[in-house]
């Protein structure tokens, strides 16, 4: 922090990196005289400090940034100034979507509350930063609110070591886990990170594609170029075409000026290629050709174009037996397996359930402007036993439907959608040593009944071989405390 120091005169002075400013200016000046040095004193002040420190006004254009914002982010105030806030903090492919649906200065603004968050931005050279930032209000004089202040520190070596060492939570961007399967397919896009080689990725339907597929394009050689995703199932076959490829003018009726495709503009970077097994065979032929020779010509042009640009391709299918089908070129997927990844789905990845629900709940939190603190055991009992068939982006939904419901400080059973409701009552009277599998899930009818016996007797045999220790019980039950309570009370045990 720079020293200060006050003068002897009635009037004292302060210097603030050899400048002499005055907070109380002569009343005898003029006023504009006056708020200059007012003006001049506040960006010493500014500039003094180690935090970076922006403020925009209510069309998030940057009005002022102080020194320690451009040492952070390559940027000179004369760069920033001006600029919408996300031509400077988010000027790449998906941090900039991000950006724009996650900002926390847009929070702020919309409910007049501070924020403070850890967050991701680019710096001028396209490198991600992790940041911690604090967002608040700015008032003018007459103390109506005319933009917004912004502090951020960038804590981007923190990070990395953290995830690094902290073991069974290891964090690669917005991907929580701590399965051994995960932490394969973790060393895998690490161990990748170096080359451009395409990428087939493989895995069912919400299992977390799109994800794996930014944290392979942000760790390449080809981080700081473009990530475009096309999904080729959501485009219809007469307008793929010209969507990856591109067009000329008058190629087409309503092709009034020339296109880029998607992948000239994922030229030195990544183009995501979700659904690709839902190409037809016509489309499939022109595909391998631009994969083989990264070149094309757009519709209706005879120019050739060449790109530099790595192919991750991703799809829910089994393609093996589609290739086998005759549904998919053989030749096609050689050509993009080079580097085979399959995702596992969340019902063979539970132990990362607590952590996604920890992680979703802090999501949602910041999404609804809510407090809850976490989820009743009881959930987490019904989770652990549900197979998941919609995987990760189901249970994100479910925890939604019941952030909704909640009136609470946690979640409760009766927050969770019907169907799950029926799950906990089957589960209530069901034998709780073992998940439900995905193949013997079936929905309640209610009709069901199994013998006490087995369940007694398994329960009393642990107990005894575990002394008696409740927690040393639940963790060989593969269950929370409070369930093994109620099991214990329910034969009299308790």
């Amino acid at each position: 922090m720079a020293a200060l120091s006050v003068g002897q005169k009635e009037n004292p002075v302060v210097n603030i990196e050899g400048s002499s400013l005055s907070p109380q200016p002569d009343r005898n000046e003029p006023s504009e005289k006056v708020w200059l040095e007012k003006e001049k004193l506040m960006n010493a002040i500014l500039n003094s400090i180690n935090e970076g420190v922006f403020t925009i006004d209510f069309d998030m254009k940057v009005t002022h940034f102080n020194r320690a914002a451009e040492k952070i982010t390559g940027y000179t105030a004369k760069e920033a100034i001006g600029k919408h806030c996300t031509d400077v903090f988010c000027s790449q492919g998906g941090s900039r979507e991000e950006c724009m649906t996650e900002c926390p200065m847009k929070k702020t603004m919309k409910y007049m509350i501070p924020i403070t968050k850890k967050r991701t931005i680019n710096n001028k050279k396209g490198d991600v930063l992790t940041v911690a930032t604090t967002t608040n209000l700015l008032y003018g004089l007459d103390n109506e609110p005319i933009g917004g202040l912004e502090t951020f520190t960038d804590i981007t070596a923190f990070q990395q070591l953290k995830e690094k060492w902290q073991g069974k939570k290891y964090n690669l961007g917005n991907i929580i886990e701590k399965s051994p399967k995960m932490t394969d397919l973790f060393e895998l896009i690490e161990s990748i990170s170096e080359t451009m080689s395409n990428v087939l990725i493989q895995g069912e339907t919400g299992s977390g594609k799109g994800l794996i597929a930014s944290a392979i394009h942000y760790r390449s050689p080809s981080h700081k170029g473009p990530l475009v995703h096309v999904n080729c199932a959501a485009i219809p076959e007469n307008l793929l075409e010209s969507e990856l490829f591109g067009h000329v003018k008058g190629a087409f009726t309503g092709a009034i000026n020339d296109r880029k495709g998607r992948f000239e503009q994922a030229n030195r970077g990544t183009l995501f290629l979700d659904e690709i097994g839902e190409l037809s065979p016509g489309m499939q032929a022109k595909f391998l050709r631009v994969v083989e020779e990264k070149q094309f010509e757009k519709v209706g042009g005879s120019e050739t174009i060449k790109v530099d640009v790595r192919i991750i391709g991703a799809t829910s299918r089994n393609i093996e037996k589609d290739i086998s089908d005759k549904k998919f070129r053989s030749d096609l997927f050689y050509r993009l397996n080079i580097i085979p990844c399959k995702i596992p789905s969340l019902r063979e990845r539970m132990e990362d359930v607590s952590l996604l629900v920890e992680h979703f709940v802090d999501k949602l939190n910041y999404k609804m402007g809510k407090e809850v603190k976490g989820v009743e055991p009881e959930i987490l009992d019904i989770f652990l036993r549900y197979p998941w068939p919609g995987n990760v982006r189901e249970l994100e939904s479910v925890l939604e439907y019941a952030f909704i419901q909640c009136k609470g400080n946690y979640l409760e059973t009766r927050c969770l959608p019907p169907s799950f409701r029926l799950l906990n009552n089957k589960i209530t009277d069901l034998s709780l040593s073992k998940p439900v599998s995905s193949e013997s899930f079936q929905p309640f009818d209610g009709n069901q009944q199994i013998s006490a016996l087995p369940e007694k007797e398994m329960l009393l045999k642990t107990l005894k071989d575990s002394r008696w220790n409740r927690a040393k019980t639940a963790e060989n039950l593969n269950m929370s405390r409070t369930t093994l309570w109620r099991m214990m009370k329910k034969y009299n045990l308790a």
